[in-house]
This record gives structure tokens, C-alpha cells and sequence, in this order.
């Protein structure tokens, strides 16, 4: 059985009060401000590493549901607005516009057969 035990924050050595994302929502929230559709991060001055930054800030984007694409080319960050066009126009159902509304090609033994024919020799797909 799992118990807890009442602290008093006076008694915690550096006690904060939680804040938003200290890296993350910074970073996101000035890039949404900028209305720039599509722009590099300047990571000049940032201790995280590339690696480190980038899970941050998909785990961010991933779990508030912003209208952001992160993407990384060459060793740079680059953040591209989901909910406007590249002209700057607001894209008001940018959630649903995302989806792929083209039915699914139906697997038949004919196709399996062809596919088949093709790849067999194959080295590589």
C-alpha cells in the first residue's frame, strides 16, 4: 500500500512554485508570435544538445496540440506553422486539413501476385 506523508513547503530547500515549460513553451510561443510560416532556430546560447532540444520540443508540440512541425536539416532546427499558408493566410480547420481523405487501395490476391512478380529477385525494396 502506497502512503504519503504531508510536507510543509517552508521546509523544502528550494521550493518553486511549478512554471511552463522553462525551454520548450518559451521557444514555441515566440516563434507563434513571429508569424513566420516558416523559420531556423537560432540554438546560439542554449546548453541543450540537438538531440536533447528536439525531443523537448516534439514531446511539447505532440502534447499541447500546437500548429507547429519541427523538423531538423542539418544539424539546424527548423519550425514550420501548420494553421496558416505560406502567404500568411489563416488556415481555420488546420487540424482536419491534415488528413488524408483518399480511400485505401484494396489489397486483392491479383495485387499480391504482381507485387509479388516484381519483388522476388529484388535485392532491396
Amino acid at each position: 500500500m502506497v502512503r504519503f506523508e504531508e510536507v510543509d513547503p517552508q521546509d523544502m530547500l528550494e521550493f518553486r512554485q511549478s512554471r511552463r515549460g522553462r525551454v520548450s513553451y518559451p521557444i514555441l510561443k515566440s516563434f507563434l508570435e513571429t508569424n513566420l510560416y516558416l523559420a531556423k532556430l537560432d540554438r546560439t546560447g542554449m546548453q541543450q544538445s540537438l538531440q536533447a532540444l528536439t525531443s523537448t520540443l516534439i514531446a511539447y508540440i505532440k502534447s499541447h496540440g500546437m500548429p507547429i512541425k519541427m523538423f531538423t536539416r542539418g544539424g539546424q532546427i527548423y519550425l514550420m506553422r501548420l494553421d496558416v499558408t505560406p502567404e500568411g493566410e489563416p488556415i481555420p480547420n488546420w487540424r482536419t486539413s491534415e488528413i488524408d481523405d483518399t480511400p485505401p487501395v484494396p489489397i486483392t490476391p491479383e495485387v499480391v501476385v504482381k507485387r509479388f512478380e516484381e519483388d522476388k529477385d529484388a535485392v532491396t525494396k
